[in-house]
């Protein structure tokens, strides 16, 4: 499609002087339908991270009244329903986003979601944790539909050669949201409490749906093969998928979240150090002091993933090639970064080793999507995205699980911080090896095709 180059206005193009010094903002301001796109995620993302806070804190508080299940165990569970969800429905999300319009699913998620956290608001007592649990699967299970569209979507907003700049300021974007969205919900949970907090966050899923109403995509491609619930059940589409990326000989690109995904781990015991390590330490008032440390966690998190995708791309480039040295260097960067966390006892130092473990684990994350987005056909990005997220959420719970069965057994937030930054690691390197013979040469001659 054609993308529409926005207007300047006077009163804000001064605002636009400044942004073509920058290419990720560039690209926001020549294209239309990506801006669209791109407002509605800075929305409903701010929301996400006032919504993951105030369920942490709320977590933290009526889990701490019952010896039934250690803090680490609990902790786990909330990153595994966040994740386990999209495992299991995204091989249905995936189809659909190559087969519906992408624009019509992603209003109808974020309707679904809105709905969904509002019931987050009635959570107020201990024996009401089960049913946090429940809303917050229910939530993640309707987000992947939205997420599986928004990432089909996106090539169709932007010219290829602002494929990359988009997806580093979709990057970027998530991690400013994350940092104030954390900011602002540990301030947010201290003065108008969690439930409030549940509500806000409801209310910018009703935004975001609004922003993409009247979002221009092209249509969908006919598929010869009709959307059956036979070959969802069975895989076949996944298999369909994985079919597609073996001919491209970019397979172990697509897993590479499911490689980091020990990191599934170090964000369990994020929230574990702000309720245990760091929590005690700024006020009298429990709920408050674990808002204060946690979304101070969070936002060092959300303030190396915003610097990662720029200076990786800036350092080594675009190329398949650079592309793939990304990766590693970001496996390397996030054990070492999260190794020295473990050894923080200052809240300061940890929040910038925080901020540098996920400057790699950011660089390594946007160099895999990039990688597959330039050579995926566009009726298989879909499916791909759903293999993606499937062995990325499946290999997340499972380290976040672990994680804090490990902490709860040992009660040692250092060792434990180190035995996960070691798997990190050794699973990058294992990466490394396995995609040694993907390289430009190769994935060029597929692209000319």
């Amino acid at each position: 499609m054609e993308n529409e180059v926005i207007r300047p206005r006077p009163a804000v193009l001064h605002v636009r002087v400044i942004a073509y010094r920058v290419p990720v903002l560039r690209v926001a301001l020549n294209n239309r339908q990506f801006a669209q796109l791109w407002i509605a995620q800075v929305i409903s993302q701010s929301g996400d991270w006032l919504n993951r806070v105030a369920c942490l804190v709320l977590i933290g508080t009526l889990g701490g009244t019952t010896a039934q299940w250690g803090v680490g165990a609990l902790f786990g569970a909330e990153l595994a329903l966040r994740l386990l969800p999209s495992a299991l429905f995204g091989p249905l999300a995936g189809p659909i986003a190559d087969r519906v319009p992408r624009r019509l699913m992603m209003v109808a998620a974020d309707i679904g979601r809105a709905i969904v956290v509002l019931g987050l608001v009635f959570v107020r007592d201990p024996e009401d944790l089960p049913w946090l649990y429940v809303l917050i699967a229910m939530q993640t299970a309707i987000a992947i539909f939205f997420e599986a569209a928004r990432t089909a979507a996106l090539p169709d907003t932007v010219p290829p050669e602002d494929l990359h700049a988009a997806y580093a300021l979709s990057a970027v974007t998530w991690s400013v949201t994350l940092s104030v969205g954390a900011l602002v919900g540990g301030w947010l949970v201290s003065w108008i409490g969690v439930q409030g907090a549940f509500a806000v966050d409801a209310a910018t899923y009703v935004v975001s749906a609004a922003c993409l109403f009247h979002l221009r995509l092209p249509p969908v491609v006919v598929h010869p093969e009709p959307f059956r619930w036979r070959d969802v059940i069975s895989m076949t589409e996944m298999r369909r998928g994985l079919a597609h990326l073996r001919s491209l000989r970019i397979t172990p690109v697509v897993f590479t979240k499911t490689f980091w995904g020990a990191a599934g781990g170090l964000l369990v015991l994020l929230a574990v150090a702000g309720k245990e390590r760091f929590g005690d330490t700024h006020g009298a008032d429990a709920v408050a002091a674990a808002a204060f440390t946690t979304g101070a966690l969070y936002s060092a998190r959300g303030i190396g993933t915003a610097f990662g995708p720029v200076l990786a791309r800036w350092r080594y480039g675009s190329t398949d090639a650079a592309l793939r040295t990304q990766i590693t260097v970001g496996f390397v960067v996030a054990a070492f970064g999260y190794a020295a966390f473990g050894a923080s006892d200052r809240l300061d130092l940890a929040c910038l080793f925080v901020a540098i473990a996920h400057m790699g684990g950011s660089a390594l994350w946007v160099a895999s999507t990039v990688f597959w987005q330039k050579h995926v056909d566009d009726a298989f990005r879909g499916r791909v995205f759903a293999l993606e997220f499937f062995g990325m959420d499946v290999a997340f719970a499972t380290g976040g699980i672990i994680t804090g069965l490990i902490y709860d057994r040992t009660g040692s937030m250092s060792l434990t911080v180190w035995i996960v930054s070691a798997a990190v690691l050794v699973l990058g390197g294992v990466w490394t090896w396995l995609a040694r013979d993907i390289g430009e040469p190769i994935v060029s001659e597929q692209s000319t095709r």
